[in-house]
């Protein structure tokens, strides 16, 4: 016995029920539902719908589709850092880490002076503040979107939103600055003006990466990870 499109088209309402509103995440879980609720049926053949969809639903234990939906979550989360940290692998290559060495050495050189401290704390300001105000815009944009294709993507909804979020936070730590004070910044040693150097350049690519190169490239990303995403 083979499922109708009604009962595949049922099979995306028990889903969208129990709270998976991904559009891709239910695509997996309706492909999976179908091919087990199939094999119940070869083995049971009076068994109805409703009762081999039931028994399918209870294999995924008390938590139901949670645990799936963490699990992709996770996975497109990683996907977006692997991102990131491929596109700041490039700056690593000829020409780009000719401008890296010399971001390097003007943030080094910057600590001789008083002023320094109050460049750095505010490119620390500026980046996450921005990144707050993308991350809203895109909430904005992408919920009206998703009214007029009435589809959700996880992986869109990482790189337009949860990625954002999560790079912010991750800037609010990178704030815990290696120094408290204009008067420390000073008074620093070579290792750690090198460091701080350091962490202000890592920084400013992340920022790059994230709030030009990878909204550039979202649609491409998108159409690579669901074909399907461009017919939408």
């Amino acid at each position: 016995m083979k499922l109708t499109e009604i009962q595949i088209e049922s099979l995306y309402q028990f889903t969208r029920q129990h709270y998976v509103e991904y559009y891709d995440v239910q695509v997996e879980l309706v492909d999976h539902l179908a091919n087990d609720i199939e094999k119940i049926w070869e083995e049971n053949p009076k068994i109805s719908f409703e009762e081999a969809r039931d028994k399918s639903f209870k294999k995924f234990g008390v938590f139901g589709f949670m645990n799936v939906v963490e699990s992709k979550e996770l996975q497109m989360t990683k996907k977006y850092f692997k991102l990131v940290l491929k596109f700041a692998k490039e700056g690593l290559s000829l020409p780009k880490i000719v401008l890296t060495i010399l971001l390097l050495f003007g943030f080094y050189q910057l600590q001789q002076y008083s002023f320094g401290y109050q460049i750095y704390l505010g490119i620390f300001i500026t980046s996450t503040i921005t990144q707050f105000i993308m991350l809203i815009n895109n909430t904005r944009k992408l919920k009206r979107r998703q009214r007029q294709t009435q589809k959700k993507w996880l992986f869109e909804h990482v790189l337009n939103i949860q990625g954002l979020g999560n790079t912010a936070i991750i800037f609010i730590y990178f704030f815990d600055f290696p120094v408290s004070s204009a008067k420390e910044f000073l008074a620093m040693g070579d290792f750690k003006r090198a460091y701080s150097a350091l962490l202000i350049t890592a920084f400013l690519i992340i920022s790059y990466i994230t709030l030009v190169v990878i909204p550039k490239k979202t649609l491409g990303l998108l159409v690579q990870t669901y074909p399907e995403y461009q017919i939408t």
